[in-house]
């Protein structure tokens, strides 16, 4: 009788076992299919690389909370078209924003190669028939009323 109680034990046991694995594995694939969805909807949340509509709701959204002196953080690696990557990283505390422009990476800049820097007061996004684009202004080093534009996207 002893034996059966221990035969049974370790049958229960082993069924409990069992169970809890296949719980476990079912948690966690229902788990990566919520990350999967989430990293859709959020894709590249603070990296910006397609420049479709949905990166440039992310730079309207820069834009608004510098406005309302929040802070925010982006980096943009526009679609290549002929030579290199140009790398756009920006940081905004709400006062002051500083957008870094670096084209090291594309061998067809020829003279104007390099890392620049600007430091500004003012941002702005202007909307054509064809473009958005992202205006800086107020910046160090630049006439005050002079507007810069660094960044464009196509309407699609």
């Amino acid at each position: 009788m002893r034996n059966i109680n221990k035969f049974t034990f370790l049958l229960l046991l082993v069924i409990l076992i069992m169970s809890v694995s296949m719980i476990w594995v079912i948690i966690n694939s229902m788990d990566k299919g919520k990350d999967a969805d989430k990293h859709e909807v959020s894709r590249n949340h603070s990296i910006l690389i397609n420049f479709d509509e949905n990166d440039f709701e992310q730079l309207e959204d820069l834009v608004s909370r510098f406005k309302e002196g929040k802070g925010n953080y982006l980096m943009l690696i526009p679609p290549i078209v002929d030579g290199g990557y140009w790398i756009h990283d920006v940081y905004s505390n709400g006062r002051e924003i500083k957008w870094t422009i670096d084209n090291t990476r594309d061998g067809m800049s020829g003279d104007g190669r390099g890392i620049r820097k600007y430091t500004c007061k003012a941002i702005d996004k202007n909307e054509t028939e064809e473009l958005f684009t992202i205006e800086l202004s107020q910046c160090d080093d630049l006439d005050p009323n002079e507007k810069l534009s660094v960044i464009s996207i196509w309407k699609e």
